[in-house]
């Protein structure tokens, strides 16, 4: 239960979209080279009316971008957006765009200190279904990209800078890859026989236009009975430990701390942090897989052939072994080593010290956490600011972080010259 627990936590905390409903009407869908159809004036905050005609600034560039208040990739995005509009205000018309209603956008700008401190005050379309329909997605951000009238481009927030602003304005065109959430760019591995000869195949590819980004999928392909193993668009450190997750599941946050690099350039295999946007990133490093198999193995098994393909193809040993290094351990204070901690009924905190130990990790500025409690109890934890205030709030759990050398899992890159 703990690791399923840590893993959804993982999964909330580290995503990068906010997803919305599963079925999607796109019969109103509006397409790369398509001109805007007459949209009626728009409801908007933050602009010299209330009210916004999309179709007046046709001799900018509009960047529409698709937001909601729960998605803090969009929100981070905000300030990029601002000093680009306060930047190419004669080019550029940045126009943010959510299905939320009124009073809900008002608070959000009434109340979010970072958009104020950033000084955020970017015309805000809400309770906008139609251009959601015009432009349907599943998560967001999500960009919508209009020169002369006519939609451009759809792509991630990342790729919203200076010089393709500029290419567009200037060229009256630009080539930027297609976020699709349907995966419109995906089709099935060409030139596959569905005759009892074939045996399978293994295809590493690069980036695929078009095409969400997905965890490893292992399923039996209907027509040609073989079993297909894919994933799309990740990075290399991401194949891997999506892998390896199939085989243990891991019970600790992928710390950098944890991940030794015997390469060249490790750039190629893990995103570097604030390096330009990660989808942009993706673009030139991310790696597609796709292999059927005439042989039915178990999801163990499989990934555990997944590894040795990347290992072969990509000329890399990847395997896991120990390291001593600096960590926090998560104690019972001395003296209460012989008592039980109990699970307090109370709600509203983190459900147990290996949920705390992924929350410290998560912060980014302490070692390493190993839990030596493995206790399940309602911890509330308010400041992170540092080990003295961490350690003065789980006093009151009988609990300690003391700072110690440990021998942990990491795991290695080698490049096999």
């Amino acid at each position: 239960m703990k690791n399923k627990f840590i893993l959804l936590l993982i999964t909330v905390l580290l995503s990068p979209k906010i997803w919305a409903q599963k079925q999607i009407d796109r019969s109103k869908e509006l397409t790369m080279g398509q001109l805007l159809p007459d949209i009626p004036l728009q409801d908007v905050l933050n602009y010299k009316g209330d009210q916004i005609d999309i179709k007046s600034f046709d001799g900018k560039v509009v960047i529409l971008d698709f937001f909601d208040t729960y998605c803090t990739n969009c929100i981070a995005a905000m300030p990029k957006l601002q000093k680009l509009q306060d930047n190419m205000g004669d080019k550029l018309q940045v126009i943010l765009v959510t299905w939320q209603d009124q009073k809900t956008i008002e608070k959000f700008y009434q109340t979010n200190s970072f958009l104020k401190e950033n000084k955020v005050k970017l015309p805000t379309i809400y309770s906008a279904n139609l251009l959601r329909s015009y432009f349907p997605h599943t998560s967001v951000p999500h960009t919508a990209w209009i020169y002369q009238n006519k939609v451009q481009a759809i792509t991630y927030s990342d790729f919203v800078n200076s010089g393709n602003i500029e290419s567009l304005y200037k060229n009256g065109n630009v080539q930027l890859p297609l976020k699709s959430d349907f995966n419109d760019g995906l089709k099935e591995l060409q030139n596959i026989s569905h005759t009892d000869s074939v045996i399978g195949s293994v295809k590493i590819s690069g980036y695929k236009d078009g095409v969400e980004t997905t965890g490893i999928q292992i399923k039996s392909d209907s027509i040609s009975k073989l079993q297909k193993t894919t994933f799309y668009n990740l990075d290399i450190l991401g194949a891997y430990t999506a892998a390896w997750s199939k085989i243990n599941k891991p019970t600790f946050l992928m710390k950098n701390e944890r991940i030794i690099w015997r390469v060249k350039d490790s750039s190629m295999y893990q995103y570097p942090k604030d390096s330009g946007g990660k989808n942009v990133w993706l673009l030139k490093n991310g790696i597609c897989y796709e292999r059927y198999d005439q042989i039915k193995r178990s999801e163990l098994e499989q990934a555990e052939v997944i590894l040795n393909d990347l290992n072969m193809f990509l000329g890399l040993k990847v395997y896991w072994s120990t390291k001593e290094m600096p960590s926090l351990v998560i104690r019972k204070l001395e003296g209460e080593k012989n008592k039980n901690i109990q699970l307090h009924n109370e709600d509203g905190g983190l459900g147990g010290t290996g949920v705390l130990a992924f929350m410290i990790d998560y912060q980014g500025n302490f070692p390493p956490v190993v839990d030596e409690v493995d206790a399940r109890m309602n911890i509330k934890i308010k400041d992170y600011s540092s080990l003295e205030k961490l350690n003065e709030q789980l006093k009151g759990y009988r609990l300690v972080l003391s700072k110690e050398i440990r021998p942990l899992e990491v795991l290695v890159f080698e490049e096999i010259n």
